[in-house]
């Protein structure tokens, strides 16, 4: 394992959001608790105890199934912002054990401890202390996994869970997977699946040994990450958060308690979402280009549109016009919708960042301030600050009441 070259390790926290609301409220230890949406028909849940997880619940589920499956369950709504400072602790912590660290969410993160596991006497020294320092100042456990590439430590992370350590090499990856179904893997779905059973591909193993320039040509692009997943081949970088590809999307989405059949309602539940997306691109200082709109009716068939401007805006308002400008005309009033989406993305950032994160000069593809712009940047800043020190619900777009 010390000869991995790199080493790479994946931290996956466990149940993180149903532990934290454990370690928040002692009287939950050891009972089923469920962290999502209400207990309804479009709640979903979040994610649950390893206690729910018996009877089968799992994250991704409606409420209403986990409460079929595991009524004597706690049912209980995320709290965000406790789980956003859990995160930071986690980051520092994560920053004593290597200088690079790629956040893939609130609960996950690759570390290259290339060279620094020579600092704690090993690998599996280092990984032990990270898990002790995490338990001490926290209170919550996580799984590791240890590997070659950072593929195979995000597989091994969710073999020994909870609180387990794993090493995988491309042998024991193997020895592991090539018998297991192809949806094992990491980002193979059910609709993937199905398609390669079409192709005669059932399992890891049977992937791995197909022709990738006959997945390449079956998939496309997609064919050659096939290939590369089923043979654990996978050799990306660990990316600092600066370092990340610039061109990537923010997206905000939700199910609807019931089928908006009002036009109305579904433009202001347009301008909510829109409203969300643009205070988390001014939070992150980025301006995007593309703007798309996801909706799925009442027979669950989905649908996305995209428009493309020619220059970029974090403003609420321009995203919510062109998003409501998306929507075909027939959902609401013919077509009932059940699920609505605005995502932003071609983002740039307006100020770029150096390796301390600090702001340093500022982007020119903004579009340019006119008096009224700056008057609505000055508006949107003490919005943004209120929001900050008091909560996202101390303000509200006036569109968005009839919601």
């Amino acid at each position: 394992m010390d000869g991995f070259s790199p080493v790479i390790i994946h931290v996956d926290m466990d149940a993180f959001f149903a532990a934290v609301e454990m370690r928040n409220n002692p009287n939950l230890k050891g009972r089923p608790v469920i962290v999502g949406g209400g207990l309804s028909q479009r709640g979903v849940v979040s994610t649950c105890s390893y206690e729910a997880r018996r009877f089968g619940v799992h994250s991704g589920m409606s409420t209403i199934k986990a409460y079929q499956l595991c009524p004597q369950a706690v049912f209980v709504s995320s709290g965000l912002r406790g789980y956003v400072y859990v995160s930071a602790q986690l980051l520092k912590i994560f920053g004593k054990y290597s200088p690079r660290v790629e956040p893939i969410s609130v609960d996950e993160a690759f570390l290259d401890i290339t060279g620094t596991e020579r600092l704690h006497g090993g690998t599996l020294e280092l990984v032990s202390r990270m898990k002790r320092d995490i338990l001490e100042e926290t209170n919550l456990t996580c799984s590791v996994g240890i590997a070659p590439g950072k593929y195979l430590a995000k597989l091994a992370s969710g073999l020994n869970k909870p609180d387990g350590i794993t090493v995988m090499d491309r042998e024991i990856f193997k020895n592991l997977f090539y018998d297991k179904p192809v949806d094992s893997l990491w980002g193979v779905g059910e609709s993937t699946r199905k398609s390669l059973s079409r192709c005669g591909i059932d399992t890891v193993g049977e992937l791995a040994r197909s022709d990738p320039q006959w997945l390449k040509r079956l998939f496309g692009k997609n064919g050659g990450g096939l290939s590369v997943m089923a043979r654990g081949t996978e050799n990306g970088e660990v990316m600092r958060f600066h370092e990340l590809p610039q061109d990537k999307s923010m997206s905000h989405e939700t199910t609807v308690s019931r089928d908006l059949q009002d036009p109305h309602h579904i433009q202001a539940t347009l301008l909510w979402l829109a409203d969300k997306v643009a205070r988390r691109m001014r939070k992150s200082d980025y301006i995007a280009r593309t703007i798309s709109v996801k909706i799925r009716s009442y027979d669950f068939k989905t649908i996305t549109r995209a428009h493309t401007i020619q220059r970029g805006t974090d403003r609420c308002d321009v995203i919510y016009n062109f998003a409501r400008k998306l929507v075909p005309r027939e959902y609401g009033m013919k077509i009932p919708v059940r699920l609505l989406g605005v995502r932003v993305s071609h983002l740039v950032r307006t100020r770029s960042r150096n390796r301390n994160s600090q702001l340093i000069g500022r982007d020119q593809t903004q579009l340019d301030l006119n008096t009224g712009d700056k008057k609505y940047r000055e508006l949107t800043r003490a919005i943004d600050n209120l929001r900050d020190k008091y909560g996202e619900n101390v303000i509200k777009q006036a569109g968005t009441l009839v919601r």
